[in-house]
């Protein structure tokens, strides 16, 4: 779509338009500053490709729609997902998020019955009765119908426990409160991306990473402990892994405690962090715009009534699919993937050669005006499906897309949706007056100051 005409095509030595930037460090300030913007600013000043000089590196931002299905479709062999660092090395170890080639294929062929729309629907009652349970808990600290809360926080310890109960089973609530302290400790002693070319250079405190390694050991014991006790019945109701046990055993080469351990921690920070933003930001759009508020209520109300939700309901709250969908477009927890070119290549017309850094926003893709008219406003309805006719395929990958899209993305919508649609049906959530609410892009997109909210009963 934004890519050259036939007519226009370049010869592959051709670079495409892109900002010049500062002597060697190029675009890195303004990139460091504010990665979200950064990224849409291009996107929509030099089209679906741009090259983005950043430190002396080769670095290209793909943006068009049919240019992303080419990189992670049509071409996927010639290029790998980015380097990983330390921390990321350290906590998801060897399993489904970081693997490559045919390690990846085998841990993905073996984990895929874990997402398949039956297995998922067959744990919906089991997220029912975690997520009532944890508004139960709203309910009791209500004072006078209503209380504040930082909702960022309370919905990441939801999604833990929804994440675990769904990988671990019933057990997992033997080590839940453990294992959401190193959880919490791992994620705030995650590295801090600097924001600014001084911040780079700025020497590393030390306290931080062995705070983050301290973390990494919790956890771990955690698991192996987790482990320990579930081989007593061989994983009989042990979740996700009693597949993954199970499934590999069936192939011959059973996964051993360290590939459970790396296989659990990929999935469940892959799943439960995202979840819990999305459910921050979802509600943040739905108190600032009342008729959708409103919509959505009316709905929950009709399909649920009163009466046990059920994986059919999940399906039928079509209006709540449609403001998760504008959510996830808004403010996707996943705001960029990045990809590493294996080989020379071209995209659009243009040289990639091999080494180059192919970077991909999903904040600056969901937001172009060329795909979504008024892009800054929530407009849940333009997810109906007369409004999405047309619409080209990979212009909305919350999940990222191609082969590496995230495997847990059907079981993430319908734990959102039943989140979403048991809250408004006992609670009304209003941003708590003078609380500050900016964007942050660190591992997820998360509201920098947390999300303060005023939660009372939608029936008093």
């Amino acid at each position: 779509m934004f890519s050259k005409s036939a007519a226009q095509v370049a010869e592959p030595s051709d670079q495409p338009p892109g900002p010049r930037g500062l002597p060697y460090f190029g675009c890195l300030n303004s990139l460091l500053r504010d990665p979200m913007l950064f990224w849409s600013s291009v996107a929509n000043r030099y089209g679906g490709i741009a090259r983005v000089p950043l430190k002396g590196r080769q670095v290209f931002l793909v943006s068009d729609p049919d240019l992303l299905y080419e990189l992670l479709v049509t071409k996927r062999r010639r290029y790998r997902k980015n380097v990983r660092y330390q921390a990321a090395i350290d906590t998801f170890g060897e399993g489904l998020l970081l693997s490559e080639g045919e390690s990846w294929n085998r841990q993905r062929l073996i984990t895929q019955p874990a997402f398949r729309n039956d297995y998922i629907r067959s744990q919906v009652p089991a997220m029912a009765a975690i997520t009532t349970s944890f508004l139960d808990e709203w309910a009791s600290a209500a004072s006078n119908g209503s209380l504040v809360r930082d909702v960022e926080v309370d919905f990441l310890k939801l999604t833990q426990t929804l994440a675990g109960h769904y990988l671990m089973g019933p057990g997992f609530a033997d080590i839940d409160e453990r294992f959401h302290a190193a959880a919490i400790a791992i994620k705030n002693n995650w590295p801090i991306p600097p924001r600014s070319l001084l911040a780079l250079y700025k020497p590393k405190g030390k306290q931080r990473q062995t705070q983050f390694d301290a973390a990494i050991r919790a956890a771990d014991a955690c698991i192996f402990e987790y482990l320990e006790a579930q081989k007593k019945t061989d994983f009989e109701d042990a979740g996700v892994l009693s597949l993954l046990v199970h499934k590999s055993r069936e192939q011959g080469d059973e996964y051993d405690a360290k590939s459970l351990r790396d296989q659990f921690m990929s999935l469940f920070f892959a799943g439960h962090e995202t979840s819990a933003m999305s459910l921050a930001w979802a509600h943040y759009l739905l108190c600032r715009h009342g008729d959708a508020r409103e919509n959505l209520k009316q709905e929950v109300d009709t399909v649920l009534g009163t009466g046990r939700i059920t994986g059919a309901d999940v399906d039928r709250l079509e209006f709540t699919e449609c403001v998760l969908n504008e959510t996830l477009r808004m403010y996707s927890p996943i705001h960029s993937i990045s990809r590493v070119a294996l080989e020379d290549d071209t995209l659009g017309g243009y040289a990639i050669p091999a080494g180059a850094m192919i970077y991909i926003s999903l904040y600056a893709i969901h937001r172009l005006p060329q795909i979504w008219p008024n892009p800054d406003e929530f407009d849940p309805e333009r997810f109906l499906p007369e409004r999405s006719a047309g619409r080209p395929r990979f212009a909305f990958i919350p999940f990222a897309a191609g082969h590496r899209n995230c495997i847990g993305a059907s079981m993430a919508v319908v734990e959102l949706k039943l989140v979403i649609a048991l809250i408004a049906q006992r609670f009304v959530l209003d941003l708590e007056r003078g609380h500050k609410v900016r964007t942050s892009a660190e591992t997820t997109m998360r509201p920098r100051y947390g999300m303060r909210m005023t939660i009372r009963d939608a029936n008093a």
